[in-house]
């Protein structure tokens, strides 16, 4: 009986390591770009722990490189429904999938359960303001850029965001000041805007 015990103790230990391996690995894969190789290293530690939320993530953002959305979306669904608080699978639901397949009603909803989670959020902010500014909704969308600087006043595309509608407007030199601003902290294509608007 003790020697079962103990090869039942033996066992239960390998088994917890290699658990953490192919968790590990999958980080591993990701942080080197190898998306096919994290997907498989997630979906075997998936398989004995099937509720796991850093995995379930993961391999879902290893999805959304992959291009595979819809296989991203079920994932981030299956962690909002263990941990209805993860703000970051909202996030990931609202612009990786929803923005990105242009269906701008679904990414105002899901930002906005975002932010019931986190008010403070300068990301679901701009992306509530993006699908605004595409629906036409241009007010609402000024207020959300609005939002998403007074909560991060170095959130670079929450400032291109906003000059990009301010041009749109017509209010050159408020975008022009925006642009300033964008470039400052790190936005790439704000020199390009620049040069075509604020001569």
């Amino acid at each position: 009986m003790r020697n079962t015990f103990i090869v039942m103790f033996l066992f239960l230990l390998v088994a917890g390591a290699c658990k953490d391996e192919s968790s590990d690995l999958g980080d591993q894969y990701f942080r080197n770009g190898q998306y096919k190789e994290a997907v498989a290293a997630y979906t075997e530690y998936l398989t004995l722990e099937p509720t796991h939320i850093k995995s379930l993530y993961n391999r879902g953002r290893a999805y959304e490189e992959l291009g595979q959305h819809d296989k991203a979306l079920a994932d981030f669904h299956k962690i909002i429904k263990e941990d209805p608080l993860n703000v970051n699978a909202y996030l990931s639901i609202t612009s990786d999938y929803y923005y990105r397949q242009q269906d701008y009603e679904n990414t105002v909803f899901y930002a906005d359960k975002t932010l019931k989670l986190n008010e403070n959020n300068p990301v679901a902010h701009t992306l509530k303001g993006k699908a605004y500014q595409k629906l036409g909704k241009l007010n609402e969308a000024l207020a959300a850029y609005n939002a998403a600087i007074s909560v991060d006043k170095e959130y670079a595309d929450a400032y291109l965001s906003r000059a990009l509608l301010r041009i749109h407007l017509k209010q050159t030199s408020r975008a022009c000041a925006d642009l300033t601003m964008a470039k400052s902290l790190g936005a790439k294509s704000a020199a390009d805007v620049m040069g075509k608007y604020c001569k």
